[in-house]
């Protein structure tokens, strides 16, 4: 049976709606004091008029609350979904102002790409952007990281009322803390951490460097974000390829890693288990996947003869794997490189990496670690269940912070969440070759956009076909979501179009 959606229920939706649209203007108050304080009179103005679309519109959104709302596990889902298209279409409006983007179309790609902690980018002249619509950029991907609803959450705004369904409808699994408004605050907590300690080791290798002391602040502080929330925006065109520094890939790899991991684990770290590091299925599938994904990269590298020493394939090779793996999407080579130059192994490697994606409950995208180690104990389960005897008792176990029992409702949920993300990544390659692009290439593509990686072949960029736009748009925003959000939401559409139907037939 399909439960249709009522006005009730549409209008607790639009009110929190509303919310997340007034929070993202309130967001905008720190790149126009940026702007402001930097003298970029022109990024002020464009901020300031984002600020005031923003307060209105969330004002008049959240006039619908209804004398008693309470937000059910549907209408959770919906909000999200339509949460974060509300959100993307606002935070799009300083940057279609910037100058840095052909159409507000554009800025929207961008938009969605931060907050969905992508790191596709289509803008324009990145090297001499104002540095507040750098700063706007880089937040999307603060906020975004986290989670709109954990933003909105943690800062316990009216939201009590179904929040942990709130909480598990933006693709969070697992609750850290027993009060969900204590879990949001200690994943904001062990963020700041992370950031704030990158952005100070940054800040002085940006000062070794010979970078400005500003500069050099702002460049470690977007970085640190990008390269924490796994997002991969860079304030340069030439992303982290523009430091060329060793000791800036190491900082940004540490980062990277720290950020795909999963918050529990962090909890777990930091109240002093630090076994559950070895232990815990997801680390050692990241493990083994990063491994293995960065020999072959390096061998891919080292069959192209580009790098003759072996040094620098290697640091290549482990930056790439482990920034695809994350979902991170920093680069140190260009883009066209992949496929003129690479291929072969070292781009099977770094596709495999974007697929795969990180840790649950993380800032990560892709499938995840977690439901690729439970898809193989499942192989392994049937493979011992067909061995077996008919009358034995076969269960296998798993260790994810604990140790879990394998069922098949498990098995059957990871499963499907692979097949929906492998149809995606397929669908959106084949889509890409249509529009007469390399296979391999528009794959590639295809598979950075939907888990959420920002690595590039080159094909994403501002004079790249509208139709494509609209496509990585849809790709980021669902993978983002994990799906059930956005299938939910198109659910109430069509149920929303079909006619009611009638009780019982008229007597004749």
């Amino acid at each position: 049976m399909w439960v249709r959606m009522r006005l009730a229920d549409l209008r607790v939706v639009f009110h929190y709606v509303g919310l997340f649209v007034f929070g993202i203007g309130l967001a905008m108050l720190v790149p126009l004091l940026v702007a402001v304080f930097l003298g970029e009179w022109a990024a002020a103005l464009d901020y300031t008029l984002g600020v005031g679309v923003a307060l209105c519109i969330g004002a008049l959104l959240r006039f619908t609350l209804p004398r008693e709302p309470r937000i059910t596990h549907s209408q959770a889902l919906v909000l999200t979904a339509l949460g974060w298209i509300a959100v993307s279409l606002v935070a799009a409006v300083p940057l279609a102002f910037s100058g840095n983007y052909g159409s507000y179309l554009d800025a929207l790609f961008d938009a969605v790409s931060g907050l969905t902690t992508s790191g596709l980018t289509v803008a324009r002249d990145l090297d001499h952007m104002a540095y507040s619509h750098n700063m706007w950029r880089h937040l999307t991907h603060l906020i975004g990281g986290q989670g709109i609803i954990v933003a909105a959450l943690s800062l316990a705004v009216g939201m009590r009322s179904g929040a942990f369904s709130l909480y598990t409808a933006e693709g969070r699994d697992e609750r850290i803390l027993p009060n969900v408004l204590h879990t949001t605050r200690f994943i904001w907590f062990v963020t700041a951490v992370y950031v704030g300690l990158g952005t100070l080791a940054l800040s002085g290798a940006g000062l070794w460097l010979g970078m400005e002391p500003v500069r050099s602040v702002l460049h470690a502080f977007w970085m640190s974000v990008a390269a924490y929330d796994t997002g991969g925006f860079g304030p340069q065109s030439m992303n982290a390829m523009y430091y060329h520094s060793p000791l800036y890939e190491v900082v940004l790899v540490f980062l990277m890693l720290a950020g795909t991991m999963n918050f529990n684990l962090h909890a777990q770290i930091w109240r002093g288990d630090r076994t559950e590091i070895w232990h815990n299925i997801e680390t050692r599938v990241l493990a083994l996947n990063i491994g293995l994904l960065s020999l072959l990269a390096a061998l891919g590298m080292a069959a192209s003869s580009l790098y003759p020493h072996v040094p620098e394939i290697l640091r290549k090779g482990v930056f790439h794997v482990i920034s695809a793996h994350s979902g991170t999407g920093h680069q140190t080579i260009y883009p066209n490189q992949w496929i003129g130059e690479y291929g072969g192994p070292a781009l099977a490697a770094v596709m495999l990496a974007m697929a795969a994606g990180g840790a649950v409950s993380s800032t990560a995208g892709g499938i995840k670690a977690l439901r690729l180690g439970v898809i193989v104990r499942s192989m392994y389960h049937q493979v011992r269940v067909a061995v077996a005897p008919r009358t034995a008792h076969i269960q296998t176990r798993y260790h994810h912070l604990g140790e879990k029992v394998l069922t098949p409702e498990i098995t059957a949920t990871a499963s499907l969440v692979f097949i929906m993300y492998m149809v995606t990544y397929i669908s959106g390659g084949l889509i890409g070759a249509a529009y007469g692009y390399n296979a391999g290439a528009a794959m590639f593509e295809s598979i950075s956009a939907a888990a959420n990686v920002g690595l590039s072949t080159g094909i994403t960029g501002p004079a790249m076909p509208v139709g494509l736009k609209y496509l990585y748009i849809f790709q980021m925003w669902i993978g983002r979501l994990e799906f059930l959000a956005v299938l939910v939401l198109f659910t109430q559409v069509v149920l929303a179009l079909k006619p009611h139907r009638r009780a019982g037939r008229a007597a004749s």
